[in-house]
């Protein structure tokens, strides 16, 4: 089960077992809790909360609502002078990029499965980390930057390259069960944060079947509950502007 804890617009993530017999806590790895600051309707902060989340990891997330452009607030803005989420605050470390915060987060936990010390497969998932970051995000945030300035139906063109990269992936699942093999990795985590939340917007085709079988497998997963609501919270943004373009 998925639980949140609101206190002074901060907010607490974890992920508890329902069970009587709840194994032991994992030890902490940081002295106080990191800051995570993001809002839940972005991608990438949702991989970090759904990474920390698997890890066993606690942190405390510090809302930064994007409607609102607290994001470019010059409170935040000394965080991150990009002025985007998500950005990391623990200790004197400042990580400013959600595939550099969850591999930060996989380094401080020994014996973690996520990303793997194997070369080999480490290469795997940093191929689609790197995809993710290079191909899949970037057209998921113009879409949606558009889509927020009313500009709808989406660029024909930008459709065709997310269904071109669709096809890459639903060819890639046509041989192994997650992206990076037959194991969940940080990968699939990623890249289904991204996937799902364009879905909004725009479906998949009939030609991606393996995609649609390997989501939703992620979607089943616990930690996945924290995608979820932070797609509930975007899609009331989504249905908001449909009603007036």
């Amino acid at each position: 089960m998925f639980v949140r804890n609101i206190s002074n617009r901060s907010t607490i993530f974890q992920l508890v077992r329902c069970s009587s017999n709840q194994p032991a806590r994992k030890p902490s790895v940081f002295e106080n809790k990191p800051i995570l600051y993001g809002d839940e309707v972005s991608p990438p902060v949702r991989f970090v909360l759904m990474t920390a989340s698997v890890l066993g990891i606690d942190l405390k997330f510090h809302h930064i609502d994007l409607f609102c452009s607290e994001n470019k607030s010059d409170f935040f803005t000394k965080i991150n002078p990009l002025q985007k989420v998500p950005a990391l605050v623990a200790g004197d470390d400042v990580i400013c990029d959600s595939h550099a915060i969850a591999l930060y987060l996989c380094g401080k936990r020994k014996n973690q499965k996520l990303y793997p010390r194997d070369p080999s497969i480490k290469a795997q998932i940093d191929q689609m980390l790197f995809f993710n970051s290079a191909e899949l995000f970037p057209i998921d945030s113009a879409i949606y930057s558009e889509y927020f300035t009313g500009k709808w139906p989406a660029d024909e063109q930008k459709v065709k390259n997310w269904y071109r990269l669709l096809d890459h992936l639903d060819g890639r699942l046509k041989t192994r069960t997650w992206l990076a093999g037959e194991k969940l990795y940080l990968c699939d985590i990623c890249c289904a944060a991204t996937v799902s939340t364009l879905q909004l917007l725009i479906p998949l085709l009939n030609r991606h079947k393996n995609v649609e079988i390997w989501l939703n497998r992620v979607q089943a997963l616990p930690c996945f509950e924290i995608n979820k609501s932070g797609l509930k919270r975007l899609n009331v943004f989504v249905e908001k502007i449909k009603s007036i373009v």
